[in-house]
């Protein structure tokens, strides 16, 4: 398992800490792991299609 560092505005930290308290989540490295997760999942394809377009934009520009 890999440590992470981040610092968050006071607004979204106070959110993170109502989902704690409201039962959601048993603390903040669960509502970050859990958010980040989401992230990755909803924005795979764009990520995958910004790839793929760089690797074709390459091979047809020769551009390194």
């Amino acid at each position: 398992m890999k440590v992470l560092q981040a610092e968050l505005p006071d607004k979204l930290y106070e959110q993170i800490k109502l989902l704690i308290d409201a039962g959601w989540f048993q603390d903040e490295n669960s509502v970050i792991a859990e958010a980040l997760r989401r992230f990755l999942e909803t924005h795979k394809p764009e990520l995958m299609e910004k790839f793929i377009k760089e690797d074709i934009e390459w091979g047809l520009c020769g551009k390194d």
